[in-house]
C-alpha cells in the first residue's frame, strides 16, 4: 500500500490524514440527524403526515449533499497530495517519486560519427533532455548517471532534478569527453543495479544510451541476463539507440616489425595492416608515415580491399641518429577517427651486439656465423663478438641480443647461471653441437630431466647420414616454422642443394618415450631419415634454437665435412632469419591498448623517486609527475630490495607517452609507451531493433527508443499532474453544494411592515 501511495502522490504522508477528513462530513450529517428531541402535538402530527409523502425525495436530496461534501474533501486531499495519474508506459515520468539511472556507453565507437554530430554527443543531448523534463516535476525526480568508463564513480548519485542539477550537470557534460577504450557493457549494468537496489520504494528507471553495436550484444548472455532480472523487478528499460543505422569504416589494425633490431642507418621492415569492416568494397587507400612526427616522403598504396578483408604491406624506415623515436601511421579520417591512426615507440640502438663462443679455439665455425649476420655492420646492423668460453662467467652477459654456443664439449658449472639468467630473461640462445661436444655433461647439467637449456638428451656419439638414394630427395625437411618462410614452396633449390653428412642424434629412449609428453619442445627441421634436426623450446620468456649439426663444415676425423650447410647462400637467409625470430621474443609489447596502466617498479638503489610522465601530442603535451612509493619486496629472486612503486592510469589517449626516470647519479633515463584505439571498437555494424526484442524477449517492461525521437521524454497525456483538471472539479462541486444546500436549508419569507 504505501509502495503504490508513493508511486501516485507527491505528498503520499497526507494521504491518511485526508483520509480520515471524508469522515467529518459523514459525522455532521448523523449529529443533524439526532440534534432535536421529539415531541407529539397535534399540529406536529399533521404536519409530519404531510411530510411522509415527500420523505423519500428529501432523504436522496440529502445523501447527494453528503456525497457533494464527500468529494469536496476528496479534490481538497488530491491537491495537497498532488496525484498524478500512470496510464501505463506512455511516459518515463510515471510516479510521484522516481528515480532515474542513466548509463552512458562512452566506449571508442560511440565516436562514431553520423550526421552533423557524434553518436556520443547525441547521448549527451538525450540526457539533457530527460533532465529538462524532471525539471517539470519538482520535488519528485532524482537521477544517477553513471559513465561507462568509470562504472565504479558515478558522475551524479541520487541527486534531485531542479536548477541548480540542470546548471551542474550542463557544465560536466560540456567538459565529457568520449573514451577510446573497449569497454564492458555489463560492468555498467551492475553498477547500475546496485544503484537501483538501494531504494525499491520508488519508481524506477534505467536508462541505457549505446550505439548497440552486434559485436557489443551478439552472444553476450550476461549483458541480456542482467537487463531480464531488472525488468523481472519491475523496473522500466529505456534502451536509447543513438546510431540509426550501420557504417562502413576502415581501421588501421596493426603497425609491427621487429623493432628490437632497430639499428642506426639500417632499415627496419615495419608492417601495416588495414581492415575494411564495411560491405563494398574500397578502393586506392592511401596511408602516411611519419617518423617523430615528420611525415616520409612516401604513401603506403593498397589499391583494392574488399568487403570485410585485411591486407597489410610492408615498408622501411631508416634512423639515423639512435635514442628513442616514434613512428605512426595514419589514413584520412572517415565516420570513426580513432582507428585511423596508429603508434610504434622504437628504441634505435647504434647496433646490435651478438656474442659467439666457440667450443674449439683452433677451430672457424664462428667466421661462417660471423660473415652470415654481419659481412659488414653497416649493411645488418648486427655486431658480432667472438670469445672463448670463459667469457660466460666473467662478463655481463645482457648486454647482448642473442648468444651462439658452436661446439661447445661443456660449460664452466659457474657459466650455467648466468646463462640461464640471460635466456630466462628474454634472451635468445643457439646451440650448435660437433665433435668436441660431451654428451653426457649435456645430458646431465644442460638438459636437466626437460628443465634446463638443451631441450632433449643427445646419443653418445654422433652418427653419419646415409648418402642420398636419389637425387629427388632433400637432407633437410623444414616445417612451416617462421624461420623458413622465406624457403616456403615445393620447389626451392637453394634447401634442395644443402648435404647433411654428420649430426647427433637424440635420445631414442627419449623420442619413444618422453619426447610425446614433453611440452614446449617443437621439432622445426628434420633430416631424411626423419630424425629431428632442428629444435625450438623455450627456458622462462626466451627462445632456445638447437641445431643437432656443427655450425660449418668442420671435417670429421675421417676427413668428411659434417655439412655443406654454410656454403649455400640459404645459410645466410636462415641466420638472418633467426637472430629476427630471437630477438622479437625479447621485444615487450610493441604497443599497449589504451586504458591499460603503465606500471613502474624501480629499484631504489638506482632511480629516485621522481617520474615524470609527457602525454601524447595530441592532448597537448601534458606534464604530469609522479611520486613512486618505496616498497620492500619480499619475492626471494628480488632478495629483498627496495623498490619504488607506482601507476600511472590516464592512459585513454592514443599516442606516445614519453617517460624519464631520474637516476640516483642524476642522470635521465627515457622510456617510451605507446598506446593504440583498440581494433575491437572499429567494426560498427548495429544490432537491429527486431535482435535485441528476440534476444531480450518481448518484455513491455524494455522499450527500445530510436535515434533522433525524442517523444517518448515528453509523454503527452501520461504521467501528469492533474491538478487543473482537479481544480476545475472542486469548482463545479463547490457550486452544486451550495445550490443543493440552499434549496434544502429553512428560508423564512420576509414580510415587509404595515406604516
Amino acid at each position: 500500500m504505501e509502495t503504490w501511495l508513493t508511486q501516485h502522490f507527491v505528498n503520499s504522508t497526507l494521504v491518511y490524514a485526508g483520509a480520515l477528513m471524508v469522515a467529518a462530513p459523514i459525522i455532521i450529517h448523523l449529529i443533524n440527524r439526532f440534534q432535536y428531541k421529539r415531541v407529539q402535538f397535534a399540529a406536529m402530527e399533521f404536519l409530519l403526515q404531510s411530510q411522509q409523502t415527500n420523505q423519500r425525495r428529501v432523504l436522496l436530496e440529502q445523501l447527494l449533499l453528503l456525497l457533494l461534501r464527500i468529494l469536496l474533501i476528496i479534490c481538497l486531499l488530491l491537491l495537497i497530495a498532488r496525484l498524478i495519474l500512470d496510464p501505463n508506459q506512455l511516459s518515463m515520468f510515471r510516479g510521484a517519486k522516481s528515480h532515474h539511472v542513466i548509463l552512458l556507453d562512452d566506449s571508442g565507437s560511440m565516436q562514431n560519427v553520423w550526421g552533423e554530430q557524434t553518436a556520443f554527443n547525441e547521448g549527451l543531448q538525450v540526457i539533457r533532455k530527460i533532465v529538462a523534463e524532471g525539471t517539470n516535476r519538482p520535488d519528485t525526480e532524482k537521477l544517477s548517471l553513471i559513465v561507462l568508463s568509470r562504472a565504479n564513480a558515478p558522475l551524479f548519485l541520487q541527486r534531485d532534478i531542479n536548477e541548480e542539477l540542470i546548471n551542474e550537470l550542463d557544465a560536466k557534460l560540456t567538459n565529457l569527453n568520449c573514451s577510446h577504450q573497449s569497454l564492458d557493457l555489463n560492468q555498467g549494468l551492475e553498477a547500475a543495479t546496485e544503484l537501483l537496489n538501494e531504494d525499491r520504494a520508488v519508481i524506477q528507471t534505467l536508462h541505457l544510451i549505446s550505439d548497440f553495436r552486434k559485436s557489443d550484444w551478439q552472444d553476450k548472455k550476461g549483458i541480456a541476463s542482467t537487463i531480464e532480472d531488472l525488468s523481472n523487478d519491475d523496473i522500466a528499460i529505456n534502451l536509447i539507440k543513438t546510431v540509426p543505422d550501420s557504417q562502413p569504416n576502415l581501421a588501421i589494425t596493426e603497425l609491427s616489425g621487429a623493432t628490437e633490431m632497430a639499428a642506426v642507418d639500417i632499415p627496419l621492415r615495419l608492417k601495416v595492416s588495414i581492415k575494411n569492416f564495411g560491405d563494398q568494397v574500397v578502393e586506392d587507400v592511401r596511408v602516411a608515415a611519419f617518423v617523430d612526427n615528420n611525415k616520409l616522403p612516401m604513401s603506403i598504396v593498397f589499391d583494392k580491399i574488399e568487403a570485410g578483408s585485411e591486407i597489410s604491406q610492408d615498408f622501411d624506415v631508416v634512423f639515423n641518429k639512435p635514442h628513442l623515436h616514434q613512428v605512426n601511421v595514419s589514413l584520412t579520417n572517415d565516420v570513426l577517427a580513432g582507428d585511423n591512426e596508429r603508434f610504434l615507440a622504437i628504441n634505435v640502438k647504434p647496433s646490435n651486439p651478438v656474442l659467439i663462443i666457440d667450443g674449439n679455439p683452433s677451430g672457424n665455425e664462428w667466421m661462417y656465423i660471423q660473415t652470415a649476420i654481419a659481412p659488414d655492420m653497416a649493411t645488418t646492423g648486427f655486431a658480432p663478438s667472438v670469445e672463448s668460453v670463459d667469457y660466460l662467467r666473467r662478463h655481463a652477459l645482457d648486454q647482448f641480443k642473442n648468444i651462439y654456443l658452436l661446439n661447445v664439449a661443456e660449460l664452466p658449472l659457474d657459466a650455467i647461471t648466468p646463462l640461464e639468467e640471460f635466456v630466462s630473461t628474454g634472451g635468445g640462445l643457439i646451440w650448435f653441437v660437433g665433435p668436441s661436444i660431451q654428451p653426457a655433461f649435456y645430458n646431465d647439467k644442460l638438459y636437466k630431466n626437460g628443465n634446463g637449456l638443451f631441450p632433449a638428451p643427445l646419443e653418445p656419439s654422433p652418427r653419419e647420414l646415409p648418402a642420398r638414394e636419389t637425387n629427388s630427395t632433400v637432407d633437410m625437411q623444414v616445417s612451416d616454422h617462421p624461420l623458413f618462410s622465406v624457403f616456403a614452396g615445393q620447389d626451392n633449390p637453394l634447401i634442395e642443394a644443402v648435404t647433411i653428412s654428420k649430426y647427433f642424434p637424440l635420445s631414442q629412449r627419449w623420442l619413444q618415450t618422453k619426447s610425446q609428453n614433453v611440452s614446449g619442445v617443437n621439432v622445426i627441421a628434420t633430416l631424411r631419415n626423419q630424425e629431428p634436426f632442428i629444435i625450438e623450446h623455450r627456458f622462462g620468456k626466451g627462445r632456445i634454437i638447437t641445431c643437432l649439426t656443427s655450425a660449418g663444415p668442420l671435417l670429421s676425423n675421417e676427413g668428411e665435412p659434417w655439412n655443406s650447410w654454410a656454403l649455400n647462400p640459404s645459410y645466410i637467409v636462415f641466420q638472418l632469419e633467426l637472430q629476427k625470430y630471437l630477438v622479437q621474443s625479447q621485444s615487450h609489447e610493441q604497443a599497449q591498448i589504451v586504458g591499460d596502466p603503465i606500471a613502474f617498479s624501480l629499484d631504489a638503489s638506482l632511480y629516485s623517486d621522481e617520474i615524470q610522465i609527457q602525454t601524447p601530442t595530441s592532448e597537448g603535451e601534458r606534464t604530469i609527475r609522479l611520486i613512486a612509493s618505496p616498497k620492500q619486496i619480499t619475492d626471494a629472486a628480488q632478495n629483498g630490495l627496495l623498490q619504488l612503486i607506482t601507476t600511472y592510469r590516464e592512459t585513454d589517449q592514443p599516442g606516445v607517452y614519453s617517460v624519464q626516470l631520474k637516476r640516483q647519479d642524476q642522470t635521465v633515463e627515457q622510456k617510451m609507451y605507446a598506446y593504440n584505439f583498440p581494433v575491437t571498437e572499429s567494426n560498427l555494424e548495429l544490432t537491429a531493433s527486431d535482435d535485441l526484442i528476440k534476444q531480450l524477449g518481448n518484455n513491455p517492461q524494455i522499450q527500445i527508443q530510436e535515434p533522433g525521437e525524442f517523444q517518448w521524454i515528453q509523454g503527452q497525456e501520461a504521467g501528469r499532474e492533474i491538478t487543473n483538471t482537479i481544480l476545475i472539479l472542486l469548482f463545479l462541486l463547490l457550486i452544486c453544494e451550495q445550490l443543493l444546500a440552499y434549496r434544502l436549508s429553512y428560508h423564512p419569507k420576509v414580510v415587509s411592515a404595515v406604516a
